[in-house]
């Protein structure tokens, strides 16, 4: 077994001289080259004694060097002390805190002057409580935002007439791609051009009804014209009477002549049938002014049927339209009647074009995907979050993002997902983070890290410098009266800056950072 004699008391650590302690190592090293000698007491591991005489040579390293008169090593010293095959170590029980490798670790001093402290440029910090802002390191791969990749396809079938890009191609919303030959459209524009001949038949005939409601509007002027004429024939009936009545008692007289009476008589017949006329006149006038609301109404029957085939012609107009055929060229078959049954096939988004699967002469189906166009503006990044750590991420949180083809680039998007539902075998929750693109750099499925900044969490902390590994453990320096001490800790979570202690020190103390190498390199040369 390997260990360090330290005098179990302060008064007797100040007894010895350097001499003294040399003489000690000697005299172990001596009994170890024979073969029988034991450090500090019995063996508790019952190996041979030649082994533990070559182990007892390290036996005084800590004091090599070491000036007369020189404190030395104190009963607050840390020692490393090698444990047996059944774990036994001659240290106390209280005084270890922690194992490793087989290796006890139990408290050391390292005494260091201020002179010293200043000449390695010794730097410590406060062990307290802080908020974390724990990293959190995903793994993933790219793919295209939601709606990114758009499959374009007809909606009748046809035969391809022309095509009009090419793969790579940047096209834009709207674009033409392709044009294809389709009996569909080809039946449409029938239907469409004999709805415009019924449209334009209805609407000459409301056309006409509209001329005969306009004349009947006219209709109250020939009805007053018609009552002035009743009643000038009532004035020149009842003249044409009052005469005849004189005239005919002149001629019972013997006084009027016959040819008087006749004449009278005469005129009277003449008034009246001037008034028949007049009121015959009349009452046409009047049915005609009494039926103007019929007339209204054929003119508004007329309009009607003028509107509903305008809007059957629009409705086919419209489908047209839908299954791709060109308004420009569906309004030359309104005009000149000529049939072409010519579907375009257009971009629906703005994107590259990345493949086609056709050729000209080729039939094309409703089913079938003619192009594919990808918009890589915006992508995203999928990644699965470990359940544990799901409490640590939320949406809007900002991710870092990295892929090998640029090492040197970073990239910066917001968490646009987490799903509801955690996978059964993997205990993860996918996630996505959304990104802009618009240099084009990331492609789908590239291989991604992404660096989530997370949830601050509350704890006791220190600076990451001042943590160092030393045999497989982690130890710190904790600032002393004259020194420090190496004291085995146990550490959680790692912040950009701090690391979270869960054991080994308490909050208040101070610990070295800038310099606790130095101190490290003292421990090691010293065990």
């Amino acid at each position: 077994m390997l260990k360090q004699y330290f005098p179990p008391t302060q008064s007797a650590l100040k007894a010895p001289t350097v001499c003294g302690l040399a003489l000690t190592a000697l005299s172990l090293l001596l009994s170890g080259c024979q073969g029988g000698g034991q450090v500090g007491g019995q063996s508790h591991d019952g190996a041979e004694p030649g082994k533990k005489g070559a182990e007892a040579v390290q036996v005084g390293a800590a004091i090599k060097g070491r000036a007369p008169g020189s404190q030395g090593l104190t009963p607050n010293n840390y020692v490393l002390e090698k444990a047996d095959e059944s774990g036994h170590t001659s240290a106390t029980s209280d005084t270890k805190i922690g194992t490793a490798g087989g290796v006890a670790f139990t408290p050391r001093f390292i005494p260091v002057t201020d002179q010293t402290a200043q000449r390695i440029e010794l730097k410590t910090d406060l062990v307290k409580e802080r908020d974390l802002v724990l990293p959190l390191h995903l793994t993933g791969h790219v793919e295209p935002d939601i709606g990114g990749e758009t499959d374009v396809s007809v909606r009748i079938t046809g035969r391809v007439t022309r095509i009009d890009v090419r793969p790579g191609d940047k096209v834009v919303k709207g674009q033409l791609l392709a044009m294809i030959d389709s009996r569909e459209v080809a039946e449409l524009e029938g239907e469409m051009v004999e709805a415009k001949s019924k449209l334009d038949i209805a609407q000459a005939h409301a056309n006409r009804e509209r001329q005969v409601y306009e004349e009947q509007i006219a209709r109250p002027k020939a009805l007053l014209d018609e009552k002035a004429r009743v009643a000038h024939a009532k004035v020149k009936l009842d003249l044409a009477l009052s005469e005849f009545h004189r005239v005919d008692d002149l001629y019972r007289e013997k006084i009027a002549a016959g040819k008087d009476y006749v004449a009278a008589k005469a005129n009277v017949a003449e008034a009246k049938v001037e008034m028949e006329q007049a009121q015959t006149g009349m009452q046409r006038e009047q049915h005609l002014y009494d039926d103007r609301v019929l007339m209204k109404k054929d003119y508004q029957l007329a309009l009607a049927e003028v509107t509903r085939e305008k809007q059957h012609l629009n409705t086919i107009i419209r489908r047209l339209e839908f299954i791709g055929a060109d308004r420009k060229l569906t309004s030359e078959v309104l005009a000149t009647g000529d049939i072409n049954g010519l579907a375009r096939i257009v971009a629906p988004v703005d994107g590259v074009l990345n493949r086609y699967e056709f050729s000209v002469g080729e039939l094309v189906h409703p089913e079938q995907s003619m192009f594919k166009l990808t918009d890589l503006s915006y992508v995203q990044v999928y990644a699965d979050l470990p359940e544990i750590d799901l409490q640590r991420v939320k949406l809007g949180d900002v991710a870092k993002i990295k892929v090998p083809s640029y090492p040197n680039a970073v990239f910066e998007g917001t968490i646009s997902l987490i799903a509801q539902r955690v996978h059964v075998e993997t205990r993860s929750v996918p996630i996505r983070a959304r990104l802009a693109n618009a240099d084009g750099k990331l492609k789908p499925n590239m291989y991604a890290e992404l660096d989530l900044r997370g949830t601050a969490k509350h704890c006791l902390s220190c600076p990451i410098a001042a943590v160092q590994e030393y045999e497989g453990n982690k130890i710190v320096f904790v600032k002393k009266s004259g020194g420090y001490e190496a004291r085995l800790v146990k550490v959680g979570a790692y912040a950009v800056q701090y690391v979270e202690i869960v054991s080994g020190v308490q909050g208040g103390e101070e610990v070295a950072t800038q310099g606790s190498l130095m101190l490290k390199t003292e421990l090691s040369n010293h065990r």
